[in-house]
């Protein structure tokens, strides 16, 4: 597996340059190819295997449900994480169809914690090679109310900002981006708002009374 090293941001301002690894990402393994895979080492079928995976998710749905974690003996535990929506954006949950209490607490996500025995096979039988140089942070210069004339702008002409867009406009790294995107929808005199969530998270202008 290869790998390569990102530079952090100074956040803390220490002057200390550090590093975090970062694996190298070759595609994504679809479905359809894993489970032929995963058949010819078996006497299965891929879709038998496959309708398994669909059986095995739906009977865990039941015992998460109920408040159950669920151990895969060989995989790992899983068990639900909860988020939460203020009031203001709890319709907007509701509008994608998700349920949610009067506290606008829904579903998050599922946590996955894998089998000690699995990582642990991983790490024994991976092989790890650092390639290229470590990658720098590009050095912005515009400053924060710059970007958010950058965002007014964009919003403006096209009705909604993806956080990708935020990146490629302002040449800031994609965590700062989010973080200081939802720090300008948070911000009442910004004129940005956040809408969705998840990969259909953007961000509009900001409606005013008389429009």
């Amino acid at each position: 597996m290869e790998y390569t090293f990102q530079e952090m941001p100074d956040v803390h301002g220490t002057g200390k340059r550090k590093v975090y690894p970062k694996p190298f990402h070759c595609g994504r393994i679809e479905t359809d190819f894993f489970m032929k895979d995963v058949a010819g080492k078996t006497a299965f079928a891929a879709g038998a295997i496959e309708a398994l995976v669909n059986t095995m998710t739906e009977s865990m749905d039941i015992y998460l449900k109920l408040g159950h974690s669920v151990k895969v003996e060989g995989l790992g535990t899983f068990n639900i994480a909860l988020g939460m929506k203020n009031r203001e954006e709890a319709e907007e949950v509701k509008e994608q169809g998700e349920r949610y209490d009067t506290n606008g607490v829904y579903i998050k996500g599922i946590n996955f914690l894998p089998d000690p025995r699995w990582l642990e096979r991983l790490r024994k039988t991976t092989e790890l090679n650092k390639v290229g140089d470590v990658k720098k942070l590009h050095k912005v210069k515009s400053t924060r109310e710059e970007r958010l004339q950058i965002a007014r702008n964009y919003v403006d002409e096209h009705v909604m900002l993806r956080i990708q867009d935020y990146v490629y406009l302002t040449g800031i790294c994609r965590t700062a981006a989010r973080d200081e995107l939802h720090s300008f929808a948070n911000d009442p005199t910004s004129g940005i708002r956040k809408m969705g969530r998840g990969n259909q998270l953007v961000f509009v202008k900001e409606k005013t009374t008389t429009e």
